[in-house]
C-alpha cells in the first residue's frame, strides 16, 4: 500500500508540476523568480511561499524523499542516484512545492495540514535510519503465501 501511495504521490506531482510549468510560462512569460526556476519549481510558487532559499543538497544522501527545513517543509526534494555506464556517479535532485497551506511530513512523505504532520524541525530525524521510509526503497518484502 506505501509504494502505492508513493509512486502515485510522485506521478500526480511530476504530472501537475510538469503541465503546470508547461502552461503558466505561455501565461506569465519570463517573471519567475530565479531560485525558484533554479529548483524546477512552477512560476507561481512565491504564491504559496515567500523567500524561497536554496540550500538542501543531496550530496551525500542516499535515493529517497526530503524535506527541506529551510523552506519550513513547504518544499521537499527527491534524491537519485545514477551510476553511468562509465562508473561515474550522480545524484540528481527534483525539487517540489507543496499545496497552499500543507507541508512535506516526512514521516508519511506527503503533503499534510501541519496540525497533521510531523513538525518540520523533527524531519531530519527521519531522513535516514530504520525509522525513516527512504530507508526502505528497493527492500525486497517476501511472500508469506
Amino acid at each position: 500500500m506505501l509504494r502505492i501511495r508513493v509512486a502515485v504521490l510522485f506521478f500526480a506531482l511530476v504530472s501537475q508540476s510538469t503541465s503546470s510549468r508547461h502552461k503558466r510560462q505561455e501565461d506569465d512569460g519570463p517573471t519567475q523568480d530565479p531560485i525558484s526556476a533554479a529548483l524546477g519549481l512552477p512560476s507561481d510558487s512565491d504564491s504559496i511561499r515567500n523567500n524561497i532559499v536554496d540550500e538542501f543538497t543531496c550530496e551525500g544522501r542516499t535515493y529517497g524523499y526530503y524535506a527541506d527545513v529551510a523552506n519550513e517543509c513547504q518544499i521537499f526534494h527527491i534524491c537519485y542516484p545514477v551510476q553511468y555506464p562509465d562508473g561515474q556517479e550522480e545524484m540528481f535532485k527534483w525539487s517540489f512545492i507543496c499545496p497552499n497551506q500543507t507541508v512535506f511530513d516526512q514521516a508519511s512523505l506527503v503533503c499534510s495540514f501541519p496540525l497533521d504532520a510531523l513538525p518540520c524541525e523533527e524531519a531530519p530525524n527521519f531522513f535516514e535510519g530504520p525509522e525513516s521510509i527512504n530507508a526502505r526503497f528497493g527492500e525486497v518484502i517476501e511472500d508469506t503465501k
